[in-house]
């Protein structure tokens, strides 16, 4: 039983070590692998076993790929190089969970690579130092939110913003909730309270004290605007900074190739662009106020001409800045 037992347990380490060790830059010979059985899991292994246990790895599909005089290694793995690497930036990136919780789950995508391709994401050690939310009820706020919403139950909390004094733990929010978004690095709770007509959006790293409330949640389709549900796609795209106010329909003038790019980044699909008297224009679907805060920042290449109404607010906005740099 006991060299049964062996056996078993060799095919394990040999996979493991294949995974830890070998890539397609770093190739093991048998006699590399035995090495390092013995070393991490003091077991003596034969060279021969070794052959014929990588042999029925392959056989159960394990994407090994052996070298003639050269070695072998580990190919396809469950995700690949390019795919951790786009998660892990993505996680460094986000502002929505600590630095503790991003290196953890950083290191845990990373172990899924050998132990020379985690090389390159030593910067994780580092998410401390990115300006983060301080909530550790972020994954906890998350879970009870969806789990209101598959339910279709409402959810009371607090929202407390760091220094606007008007917030307490006293003023408790009762809402309807319908989804989550992920927005430049944040998460928000698409929402409605009973007693107002319109959709709202919280961020959930400002949310405490999560409970799921004993009472139904009103459905969407009775909030007007949205009789016939959602596109959740849509909504995100007309609301770039996810306010939750109207969408409106603006035209703008771009100065320059870049501001074509700014507004395909943003806008998508929601922009119609087009040349007039070798003009170019785009017009656009949006939130107002997002849609003010965006021309605001791409000033130099924008220049909303329509409506006026929005037009007059961003002058507005633009004459009280100069005011403060005269």
């Amino acid at each position: 039983m006991a060299t049964d037992t062996n056996k078993k347990l060799s095919i394990i380490y040999i996979y493991e070590i294949l995974k830890e060790y070998s890539d397609e830059n770093h190739l093991l010979k048998q006699q590399d692998i035995i090495k390092l059985i013995k070393q991490i899991y003091d077991m003596d292994c034969e060279r021969k076993s070794i052959g014929n246990n990588i042999d029925f790895l392959i056989d159960l599909g394990f994407d090994i790929i052996k070298v003639p005089h050269k070695g072998c290694y580990l190919g396809e793995r469950v995700l690949e190089p390019s795919e951790v690497s786009f998660i892990v930036d993505a996680l460094f990136s986000s502002k929505s969970i600590s630095g503790k919780q991003a290196k953890e789950l950083s290191t845990k995508l990373s172990n899924l690579l050998s132990k020379y391709q985690r090389k390159k994401y030593n910067y994780i050690f580092k998410a401390d130092e990115v300006n983060r939310t301080s909530n550790k009820e972020l994954f906890y706020n998350i879970e009870i939110i969806q789990e209101a919403i598959e339910n279709n139950k409402k959810i009371s909390f607090n929202y407390i913003r760091p220094h606007y004094e008007k917030d307490n733990l006293q003023k408790v929010y009762i809402v309807n909730p319908y989804f989550l978004v992920n927005n430049q690095g944040r998460y928000y709770l698409i929402c409605n309270f009973d007693y107002y007509k319109e959709i709202g959006n919280y961020k959930v790293d400002f949310i405490k004290n999560i409970k799921i409330l004993d009472e139904e949640r009103k459905p969407i389709t009775n909030i007007k605007g949205f009789e016939r549900g959602i596109d959740i796609s849509k909504y995100i795209n007309e609301h770039i900074y996810v306010f939750g106010d109207k969408t409106i329909n603006a035209t703008i003038k771009l100065a320059d190739d870049n501001s074509i790019t700014y507004v395909m980044e943003w806008f998508g699909k929601n922009a119609k662009i087009y040349k007039k008297n070798n003009t170019t224009y785009a017009d656009i679907v949006s939130s107002e106020k997002a849609l003010v805060y965006w021309c605001l920042q791409y000033g130099e290449s924008v220049e909303l001409l329509f409506p006026k109404q929005t037009r007059d607010k961003i002058k507005s906005i633009l004459d009280k800045v100069n005011k403060k740099y005269d």
